[in-house]
């Protein structure tokens, strides 16, 4: 197949969830397929991120986007119905190149990547055949109804409020493609309660089990950790939220406990939180290192949607997780069982607490054979999956058109 990949952010470094995402699933099909990949391009700092890509044998075009065009888009989009988040990246030309090159009949298949890059799904000639595919990740509408929820601040509730309800009918543009993309079926669930009635697929985050290898190795005894994108709203609530009702609840037990918050780009209401136990420590190379070192990793979350890498990559190490209800409800229940989950500050304190008085919790984890999470969340088999849901959908769009070669 030769494959098109449309999204708004350039795949690299693979550090965060969507580049990630994009970067793995690009390198996988490469592997049987032709992969483009078209993004936009900020400032010129980011042609050294492309020419990374190239070195994976990525092919990638770009199209230039400014930061004043997009809070222009933003302060236009006050005036429509359009999600902020879909008009920090509207672009005439984007629009423009997507075009030319669907319809150009070069790609068997077109996949959109994020709700944001929807918006340039074509109308297609008659002649061209590609099958056209998006990938949500995340039902954003479930995200934001959760975010919404637990905002206090009477502003951003306001904006919340806003955006949430823009989501929710924009959502509805799922039903222009051929497939629809999630990456769990509590997701996937949710936008059909939603009345999204299109073919929707699930498309599970994985892990790079070649990266992420379980190994014995000396680790403190009193580390917890939390990873993530900080900048993400989910992930510094659930930082805060951790370090100022959970984390003294543990202290009081724990006197020499200490809580690293690990992630690139944190801002200042975490890195506030910093003291001697307390660690901020921003961007690291090396996050297998960090939980390797760790006795537990807390994925505290409040609010969100889809499946966390945090989890999987620490899982698949044999760093035991402890979660909360949220967190883990877009994983399969093979994978549920082997999380430890805590519905409340008392709860999963206690849980914490437990993991960092007996260490030999922690070692039974380790040994714990971890093929299932290795069978299911590895981006190979994911890949092949998705390969295969392509091809399918390509069979039956010949099917449909006896004309076609």
């Amino acid at each position: 197949m030769n494959i098109l990949i449309i999204t708004p952010r350039i795949p690299y470094p693979p550090y965060r969830g969507d580049k990630l995402k994009v970067f793995n699933i690009g390198r996988e099909l490469l592997k049987n397929n032709s992969v483009t990949i078209l993004t936009f391009l900020r400032n010129r700092r980011q042609l050294k991120e492309i020419e990374e890509l190239k070195k994976h044998n990525l092919n990638v075009l770009f199209v230039k986007i400014s930061l004043i065009e997009s809070c222009l888009n933003i302060f236009k989009s006050v005036f429509t119905q359009l999600p902020f988040q879909v008009a920090w990246y509207k672009s005439k030309n984007m629009e423009k190149n997507v075009n030319g090159l669907i319809n150009s009949g070069s790609y068997d298949v077109a996949y959109f990547h994020l709700i944001r890059s929807a918006q340039y799904l074509p109308n297609l000639t008659e002649k061209t055949l590609t099958l056209k595919v998006v990938d949500f990740t995340d039902a954003v509408s479930l995200y934001l109804n959760r975010f919404f929820s637990i905002e206090k601040n009477p502003v951003k509730k306001i904006f919340l409020g806003i955006e949430k309800k823009r989501i929710e009918k924009y959502e509805s543009i799922a039903n222009k493609f051929d497939s629809v993309f999630i990456c769990s079926e509590a997701d996937r669930d949710y936008l059909k309660k939603q009345g999204v009635k299109a073919n929707i697929k699930i498309l599970r985050n994985g892990v790079d089990i070649s990266q992420f290898t379980s190994e014995k190795s000396e680790y403190d005894h009193n580390r917890i950790i939390f990873t993530g994108n900080m900048p993400y709203y989910a992930n510094y609530d659930a930082a805060i939220y951790f370090a100022k009702e959970i984390f003294p609840l543990v202290l009081k037990e724990v006197p020499d406990a200490k809580f690293y918050i690990v992630g690139q780009d944190p801002p200042f209401r975490v890195r506030s939180l910093a003291n001697q136990r307390i660690i901020v420590t921003g961007f690291v190379k090396d996050i297998k290192a960090e939980y390797l070192k760790s006795v537990v990793n807390v994925a505290p979350m409040r609010f969100g949607a889809g499946t966390l890498n945090k989890i999987i990559e620490s899982l698949v190490l044999g760093v035991p997780v402890i979660a909360t209800p949220i967190a883990v409800e877009g994983f399969p229940e093979e994978i549920k069982k082997i999380i430890n989950v805590a519905s409340d500050s008392i709860e999963f304190a206690n849980r914490v607490i437990n993991f960092l008085k007996t260490p030999e919790l922690r070692q039974k984890f380790m040994e714990v054979d971890k093929s299932v999470v290795k069978n299911m969340l590895s981006w190979e088999n994911i890949v092949d999956q998705f390969e295969n849901d392509l091809n399918d959908e390509l069979e039956k769009i010949s099917r449909s058109n006896p004309n076609s070669p």
